[in-house]
């Protein structure tokens, strides 16, 4: 089944994007801005270059004030067990995840009046899928993030 998924990447994978470009071009971001500032990519380039320039412009702006704001638009198919992983239970967790305010586990699962464990299990199928994910806190708290916006299942 198809599944259409916008969500927001994490820094990792701007990070990793970037670092992709830069293998791909065998240069630095700096340098490909000198060849599109002076006229020397063609059309195909030129997109490329505006990707890459927002990745970098996104990802300094996650360095200097701790906001990352890059989404994209997927297009996966997930296999039959992965679909069958989507349990209304863990479908809601991931609706009352982006819609509540928490800042634990421990307190997703106060707030949803489910068990810590059932929770956190939920938590890491719906990472592995691609919707949700954790983010370290100071101290042992991990926070549990939706990454995912938007979620359509295309059936062709």
């Amino acid at each position: 089944m198809l599944v259409r998924v916008v969500r927001d990447l994490t820094p990792e994978e701007v990070e990793e994007k970037i670092k992709e470009f830069e293998r791909k071009f065998n240069m630095k971001f700096d340098e490909f801005e000198e060849l599109f500032l002076e006229k020397r990519l063609n059309d195909e380039l030129a997109d490329i270059y505006f990707e890459w320039a927002e990745l970098v412009d996104t990802y300094k702006g996650y360095v200097e004030d701790g906001q990352l704001d890059y989404t994209i638009e997927e297009i996966r198919n997930f296999k039959p067990e992965e679909i069958s992983l989507l349990t209304p239970k863990r479908i809601q967790l991931l609706y009352q995840l982006a819609n509540l305010r928490v800042e634990s586990i421990n307190d997703l699962a106060r707030k949803t009046r489910r068990n810590v464990k059932n929770i956190y299990q939920d938590l890491k199928i719906l990472s592995k899928l691609g919707f949700v994910k954790f983010r370290k806190n100071k101290g042992r708290n991990i926070t549990p993030e939706v990454i995912a916006k938007e979620v359509i299942f295309m059936i062709r």
